[in-house]
């Protein structure tokens, strides 16, 4: 029987890439066209829609296909979609754009994609989380993400004229045009993908070779675009995968191949989107199980299993495989589920993932009834068990008026980042404008590309895993979103002092001067400070000394997985 895979979503698998000769005509267009850099998230969304994995989508959403999707999880056209795919930009981006347009979509200012503009709009983001995410609490990643991004979404067709600039998994980058061809080279007519963003453990490998037994066999898609900052990081999750696969699984019926996609932690509606992907790939079957996609407490344990009850069968063309939480049970002696364990909880083997990270950074191995060893080694390896260390780069923004303190706790965080044997580096405001910015004035567009070339540095090194200090007055609030957006990995400290406090500090008398207009654009005098509207710290240091300001401040880049004792071992139990 001719081995014939599931159709694509929408029943075409779209292909946005050119090269050659054409990709060389557009790329030298593109160089005198309006630019966009990309977030990473744009990017990985940039990726999914030019190679197919976001089928039938040919471009970022328009106005109408996403406001259908936010409301009814469909697209305009009636085609089950879940999740937004959209482009956010700044106001003043979107100020120079028209629709019927074309822009260049760029990475480290250098061109990879032409745009065709045909929608640019406002949307309605607290009506976008509150039915994407279930929330609009900004605790949620996702929803925080969406509310720091641009405020503007353009909307068209793009097409993909220069590789993605990947550095790392550069075998295992498999297109949906790839995987097809792979599967049928096999033979293999029944696929079932298995999405991760964690260490595969005994329950993980249990519910793929209950689902292997029926099928021809297993994609395991790993994702590998940006996660919060305690998921465990991509390369080791590779490394682990790699390891188990080749001592358990029959090699012979399992292709690994990683997700650029990110996440965006929506539970039900990610599953949907997750099982879409994976359909284009070419996989018959998906593997739902336990709070897919989810991030704290956000979404009920199945959830994201009763959402494909929503859709008629032949609407999806991929079958969604349910399991329910899989356990060892020591009485059973086996894997097993509430399904087929007459047994109590009390002979089940179940550890948090707070209790794993204990165990290894103790030195100990969690039971083999919960992990593999070998996993749990790469686990182990990955750590330094008592040592602080960066996990990840980040820009700490100071924000500020002048007088507020944002130099002092910058250069007080930079010492207690130095015991720690972190690296970091640390940009002051008034020292880059004798150089990286001498020559700019004060008007609002020389402020405005003041901080523009900051975060340019800022973000090079925060790429390359540096803690990146800034202390910059910054006044207005859009270039600093707009920062923001470029970096990703960015903590928002706002130095709230009152003016009149601000005044009493300066010695300088530069407000003296100011008030009596002999120095023009005087931040807080006659020239305004938008304070930031969703913080990630605010210190008062009108009320708090520096050290507890400091500490603020490192406690919250501690909290959100940027330094830590080890790498993070995190949600070990979820899909």
């Amino acid at each position: 029987m001719e081995n014939v895979l599931v159709p694509p979503h929408g029943g075409k698998l779209i292909n946005r890439r050119v090269t050659g000769s054409e990709a060389q005509k557009l790329l030298e267009m593109g160089q005198d066209l309006p630019k966009i850099n990309l977030t990473n998230r744009s990017l990985a969304d940039l990726e999914c829609i030019a190679t197919g994995i976001y089928s039938p989508l040919t471009g970022f959403m328009n106005q109408e296909d996403y406001l259908n999707v936010v409301r009814n999880m469909r697209l305009a056209n009636g085609l089950v979609w879940t999740v937004p795919i959209t482009l956010p930009v700044t106001e003043k981006i979107a100020e120079t754009i028209d629709t019927g347009s074309q822009i260049s979509l760029c990475w480290d200012d250098q061109v990879i994609a032409i745009m065709d503009v045909s929608s640019k709009f406002i949307p309605d983001k607290k009506m976008e989380a509150e039915m994407v995410y279930k929330t609009t609490n900004s605790a949620h990643p996702g929803v925080n993400a969406l509310m720091q991004s641009g405020n503007v979404y353009l909307g068209g067709d793009i097409t993909l004229i220069a590789d993605i600039p990947h550095k790392n998994f550069l075998n295992e980058r498999l297109t949906p045009e790839q995987t097809r061809s792979e599967f049928k080279k096999r033979g293999w007519r029944t696929i079932v993908a298995f999405q991760t963003r964690n260490p595969i453990h005994r329950a993980h490998e249990y519910i793929q070779k209950v689902a292997l037994e029926t099928v021809d066999g297993l994609f395991l898609n790993p994702l590998v675009g940006e996660t919060k900052s305690d998921d465990i990081p991509a390369d080791i999750r590779m490394e682990a995968y790699k390891t188990i696969l080749e001592k358990y699984y029959p090699l012979e019926r399992v292709v690994l191949g990683v997700y650029p996609a990110a996440m965006r932690y929506a539970g039900p509606r990610e599953a949907v989107l997750h099982a879409i992907s994976r359909q284009n790939y070419g996989c018959s079957h998906f593997i739902v199980g336990r709070d897919h996609a989810g991030v704290g407490k956000y979404y009920g344990t199945y959830d994201a299993q009763k959402i494909f009850d929503l859709f008629e069968p032949s609407e999806l063309g991929i079958q969604p495989l349910k399991f329910e939480h899989a356990f060892f049970c020591t009485v059973c002696d086996q894997m097993a589920t509430a399904k087929t364990c007459p047994h109590s909880k009390e002979s089940h083997v179940f550890l948090s993932g707070t209790k794993v990270r204990a165990m290894l950074f103790e030195g100990q191995l969690p039971p083999k009834e919960f992990t593999r060893p070998e996993v749990a080694q790469v686990l182990m390896n990955s750590m330094k068990p008592k040592e602080m260390k960066s996990l990840k780069g980040v820009t700490v923004w100071f924000t500020g008026l002048s007088g507020a303190g944002k130099s002092t706790i910058a250069k007080n965080l930079s010492k207690e980042l130095e015991k720690l044997g972190i690296k970091y580096e640390i940009l002051d405001g008034d020292i880059i404008r004798q150089n990286l910015t001498k020559g700019l004035g004060f008007s609002k567009e020389d402020r405005d590309e003041n901080i523009r070339r900051i975060g340019f540095v800022a973000g090079l090194l925060t790429r390359n895993n540096v803690v990146v200090i800034v202390a910059a007055i910054s006044p207005y609030r859009e270039i600093r979103d707009e920062v923001r957006q470029k970096i990703g990995n960015f903590v928002e400290v706002y130095v709230n002092a009152p003016i009149e406090v601000c005044e009493q500090r300066d010695v300088k008398g530069l407000y003296k001067r100011a008030r009596a207009g002999e120095i023009k654009n005087f931040t807080g005098i006659d020239d305004p400070y938008e304070p930031p509207t969703n913080p990630e710290v605010v210190c008062h240091t009108d009320q708090e000394t520096v050290e507890e300001s400091t500490k603020k401040v490192l406690d919250k880049l501690i909290e959100l997985g940027y330094i830590g004792e080890a790498t993070p071992i995190a949600n070990l139990a979820r899909n």
